[in-house]
């Protein structure tokens, strides 16, 4: 606008007047990257998230189905001993097994000895054995691989039997997967502090079973050889670490190992390893052939030339194959020492799947499954575990009559405690007495009870219920000279029932 200086005049402010609607933040689009970002996070929580949960329903599933069987029955003894007597007794039998019975000793004196309470640190072990499990198969290969190797390892038929077993071997799985792991992690990039982690499973691992401990370095221990065969005089550092950590962590092993090293009464029933040990393998250690067969075919295709792989590689074959070759020298070999390989072949097996491509990683699983089923369905039955137990209750409880006694055989070849363990725990009062006993099992630092001598205490019962782990032709089998004499002549055998590791015979006396 042109104006003089006198009359021009200032124009008024111009007003904008701005209107902005703001969306909702529901109503906006989200960018493609922050999409994918969701669904990384989404396909994160399922891989872990899944294979534990699977692991979590397969344990839990019928978790009081199975009877307590003969080693299942000594974890019950041992934890209601007084502390004192536990020592006396582990001082005499299963000193291996000492840190585990206190372990068990504490927390049944909070949880009680019901079979759920048994057995619930197992199916904890097993679950966080699954997370482990994942987390060292997304090191190897990625989130495919971790989910893959948590599902199979989950499905392993194996897995769940332990899960629902009142003994140490789900938390040897357990600290032997975290060894592996921190020992993956030790070797990619070696530190004091990644060494002391692995000692500390490494001992751990040794405090459930100094057995399988040994076994699993003796894995390790090849890993690391070849390794530094592959790497020279750069691998040393993790070498000199991992020698530190191994003298430390070995000493819980070591140590119960020797102290139990003169116990050989309860290993006395294991054979060397023939033709027939190593066509029962798979069966043994994974309780389905099929699955385990399935299990090392892709753990086999699933070995590459890396560190983490080299790793795996100790853990998972090193511990079946030395036993194996031990066991044919010197009877050794029994198939649940070495389930502390199942996490280190799982994971493999995972990496083998997955390596093949989706449709194909998802059949095996499916096969896996499937194939899984039918003994996930056998080993929730009353003998699931091999011992029908609970059976006692339905022969002996419902034909029960006053005057009735209890017998039991003196020895047995590997479970002698068993049958009076069975006894006390699955036959409910009113029972026939146990009229022989003087003192219970586990006292005195005595596995077995005592009996009153010469069976003076046994009377003239009208009948006799004897009570084995076993169903020989004579009911007397295994007892003393002193109780054939006085039973065999005067009685005679009225029925029996014969069930898995459990053998019941009536008795009466002789008329006249």
């Amino acid at each position: 606008m042109l104006c003089f200086p006198r009359t021009c005049r200032p124009s008024p402010p111009e007003i904008v007047i701005s209107l902005r609607v703001d969306t909702p933040p529901e109503a906006r689009v989200p960018r493609p990257a922050e999409r994918a970002g969701r669904r990384v996070t989404l396909f994160a929580v399922l891989v872990w998230s899944l294979p534990a949960l699977v692991a979590a329903g397969l344990g839990g599933w019928r978790l009081t189905g199975p009877a307590l069987w003969a080693d299942e029955l000594a974890t019950w003894g041992a934890v209601r001993l007084s502390w004192s007597q536990l020592w006396q007794l582990t001082g005499t039998v299963d000193a291996v097994l000492t840190p585990y019975y206190a372990g068990m000793k504490a927390y049944t004196s909070l949880a009680g000895t019901g079979t759920v309470a048994l057995r619930l640190p197992a199916l904890v072990a097993v679950v966080a054995t699954t997370v482990v499990v994942t987390a060292v198969g997304r090191r190897v290969g990625g989130d495919r691989v971790a989910l893959l190797a948590g599902f199979l390892y989950a499905l392993i038929p194996a897995t769940a039997r332990y899960a629902q077993e009142a003994r140490p071997y789900a938390m040897t799985m357990l600290f032997a997967a975290l060894a592996v792991w921190f020992l993956i992690r030790l070797t990619d990039r070696p530190g004091i502090g990644r060494a002391l982690a692995y000692a500390g499973a490494v001992a751990a691992t040794g405090l459930c079973h100094p057995l399988s401990a040994m076994l699993m370095l003796a894995g390790h221990a090849a890993a690391m050889v070849w390794r530094q065969l592959r790497r020279g005089s750069a691998g040393w550092r993790a070498t000199w670490l991992w020698l530190a950590a191994v003298a430390v962590g070995s000493l819980p092993a070591l140590a119960f190992g020797i102290r139990g090293a003169g116990q050989t009464a309860q290993v006395s029933w294991i054979t060397l390893v023939d033709e027939n040990t190593l066509q029962g393998m798979p069966q043994n250690v994974f309780v389905s052939p099929v699955v385990g067969g399935a299990i090392l075919v892709l753990a086999v295709l699933g070995i590459r030339r890396d560190l983490a792989t080299l790793c795996l590689i100790g853990a998972g074959f090193v511990p079946p194959v030395l036993l194996l070759l031990v066991g044919t020298q010197v009877p050794v070999w029994v198939g649940r020492y070495v389930l502390l390989a199942l996490p280190a072949l799982a994971v493999l097996a995972g990496a083998g799947a997955g390596r093949a491509g989706r449709p194909q990683a998802a059949i095996v699983t499916v096969l896996v499954a499937l194939f899984s089923f039918p003994v996930q369905l056998e080993i929730r039955t009353s003998a699931g575990h091999s011992e029908d137990s609970a059976k006692i209750d339905q022969v002996i409880g419902t034909r029960y009559q006053a005057g009735d006694v209890a017998v039991f055989a003196d020895t047995h070849p590997s479970i002698p405690w068993a049958a009076r363990d069975i006894y006390e725990r699955y036959l409910p009062a009113p029972r026939p007495p146990d009229v022989l006993r003087t003192a219970s099992q586990r006292t005195n630092g005595r596995l077995l009870a005592r009996e009153c001598a010469a069976a003076a205490c046994l009377g003239t019962p009208p009948r006799i219920w004897v009570v084995r782990v076993d169903s020989p032709a004579d009911p007397l089998t295994d007892m003393s000279a002193a109780k054939r004499a006085a039973i065999g002549g005067h009685y005679h055998v009225v029925q029996r029932w014969n069930y898995p590791l459990l053998g019941i015979v009536l008795m009466e006396r002789n008329a006249g």
